[in-house]
């Protein structure tokens, strides 16, 4: 029996992909790389000629991606993105072909959200669409904070100061965390993670949400605290927030 066929339509980032293909690979699955957004694609080839199949084209092109999706009548078991790139009708009309070899009958993306697969087409095609979600929801929270801080510290202002060889003192004192209060619309998975590290520094939280947050309480955490502005109806755990269904995400 022939090895299920996964084309991978844009690479992980750095070491990631080694970890992605070895372990694809040892699942027994047949691989093929679209090379466009590797860094080094030489090393790329290098690395892995013959144990996995290459292939450079942009995937976001809808007539490129059925092509090599579908190239030669073989086709692809699974396609996998972590871009999320677009998969309509045509896309999964073709790739899904049973006059294939190999039709399509998993999309899947490394990453949070299937708004870009056309869901109600995948499934008239048999085609099951999954996701990771809140596998970098910890990351998203984290880097929202340091931009948070770098701004309301001005270190980008500092950093290039600092690097033109000038070190000048502030007209006034910076504002302290917690003079700060953060707007959380959404409460998903970064949402709850962003609000906990952020009532952890002292700052305060307004959050709202469409769905009700996991209710996560920590001894003496100040928590988020309501916005009528937000949600009017709200109710607030301590260190997250939960509303009725209504705005936001």
């Amino acid at each position: 029996m022939a090895p299920a066929r996964v084309l991978l339509l844009d690479a992980a980032p750095g070491a990631l992909l080694d970890r992605e293909l070895e372990r694809l690979l040892g699942h027994g699955l047949a691989v093929t790389l679209n090379l466009r957004r590797v860094a080094d694609q030489a090393a790329a080839r290098a690395a892995w000629a013959g144990r996995v199949d290459f292939t450079d084209f942009d995937a976001f092109d809808e007539a490129a991606l059925i092509a090599e999706t579908a190239r030669d009548g073989i086709g692809h078991h699974a396609v996998k993105s972590r871009g999320g790139v677009p998969m309509r009708e045509a896309f999964l009309a073709a790739a899904a072909d049973p006059a294939l070899a190999h039709p399509l009958r998993v999309i899947g993306r490394a990453g949070a959200g299937t708004d870009h697969v056309d869901r109600a087409a995948a499934a008239r095609h048999g085609v099951a669409v999954t996701h990771t979600p809140g596998s970098n929801a910890t990351a998203v929270a984290e880097f929202a904070l340091a931009q948070l801080l770098a701004l309301t510290r001005e270190l980008p202002a500092y950093n290039e100061a600092a690097h033109q060889g000038r070190w000048s003192t502030p007209a006034a004192p910076a504002v302290g965390l917690a003079e700060l209060t953060l707007g959380i619309v959404g409460l998903g998975r970064i949402g709850v993670a962003l609000a906990e590290r952020a009532t952890a520094l002292g700052i305060a939280v307004q959050a709202c949400s469409r769905a009700r947050a996991p209710v996560r309480p920590r001894p003496r955490c100040p928590g988020p605290r309501p916005s009528p502005r937000c949600w009017p109806r709200a109710t607030w755990s301590p260190c997250t927030s939960r509303s009725p269904r209504g705005p936001g995400g």
